[in-house]
């Protein structure tokens, strides 16, 4: 009879991989960036000014940013319409030198629990939750007035109930140039060691991303200022695609809204396609954002996801 129990939990397990990684991208968490900002501009995040999370919208973003210290905390319920999964993180940096940041970050990802039956008589004998989380230390470098490099290291943790918990490391590589007038950006995603949970070794979603973004600051003081950007890349698999389009109006440097478009493909990938909105109010170096997303094509389950997020900076 435990031996059915067992066999019942990885079954479960199975068939939630098959339901939420879509595309069998293992560990596909890792591609859900739940920083509020960039959510409500639709995932774009390579050439945006920092935000506690800029690990892991660049690696070298915080390295070319104003403030010195960054940290915020973020809540987003994930797919409330099918799964409704929990995903929590906190994150931020700080400069060690004129040149050089310092970013720690962790991002924990809870599915919905599911029954746990006995395989002879069918009787609910406890329940489980899979879970899933990454933490990152990360090096950002300003080497030229307008050039920044970074990179990150994590450890990935990926308990879905099989006969063993995954266990990876991850590597992320960025660079940004800001001439002012506009951003360019690379980065390379989640490249690591292969993920095993006792039945095979899998590879994590590594992909590449490029973009390109404007920030424009105009009125007395500054006072208007909007960012817009566009990022577009491509898993290492070779067959999943995304992009995604987004703008943001700040006034005052007190209150924001921003919309986005994200395109992705819910048969190879994570999640699919994606509009969003997002707000956020600032006041003395404490600010608050959201974001809400809508599913935009009849296979993503992304639809009503949220997210709201509180940090400070100085």
């Amino acid at each position: 009879m435990m031996k059915m129990n067992k066999m019942r939990i990885i079954a479960a397990a199975a068939a939630l991989s098959v339901s939420c990684i879509a595309g069998a991208q293992t560990a596909g968490f890792l591609n859900v960036n739940p920083d509020p900002v960039s959510l409500g501009m639709g995932g774009i995040g390579t050439t945006l000014e920092s935000t506690p999370y800029a690990m892991w919208n660049n690696a070298a973003a915080s390295a070319l940013d104003d403030d010195d210290f960054q940290i915020g905390a973020v809540y987003s319920l994930w797919q409330p319409s099918a799964t409704a999964n929990n995903v929590a993180a906190v994150a931020g940096y700080g400069k060690v030198t004129e040149y050089m940041t310092v970013s720690a970050g962790i991002r924990y990802f809870g599915y919905s629990p599911y029954d746990i039956t006995d395989g002879g008589t069918g009787m609910v004998t406890g329940r489980f939750t899979p879970v899933e989380l990454l933490a990152e230390v990360g090096l950002g470098f300003r080497i030229l007035p307008v050039l920044s490099v970074g990179a990150n290291i994590g450890y990935v943790h990926s308990d879905l109930g099989g006969p063993e918990k995954g266990r990876a490391v991850s590597v992320d590589f960025g660079a940004l140039l800001d001439f002012g007038f506009i951003r360019a950006a690379l980065t390379v995603s989640d490249i690591g060691s292969r993920i095993s949970y006792g039945t095979g070794d899998y590879a994590l979603p590594s992909n590449l991303r490029i973009g390109v973004g404007t920030v424009q600051s105009i009125g007395d003081g500054d006072k208007h200022s909007v960012y817009a950007g566009i990022d577009g890349g491509m898993g290492f698999d070779g067959t999943s695609f995304f992009a995604g389009i987004g703008a943001q109006y700040e006034w005052n440097g007190l209150l924001r809204v921003s919309a986005g478009y994200h395109y992705g493909d819910a048969e190879r990938q994570f999640f699919g396609s994606f509009a969003s909105l997002g707000a956020g109010i600032s006041i003395i170096g404490i600010s608050v954002n959201a974001s809400y997303l809508f599913a935009v094509d009849g296979v993503s389950s992304i639809g009503n996801t949220f997210a709201v997020g509180v940090s400070y900076a100085f």
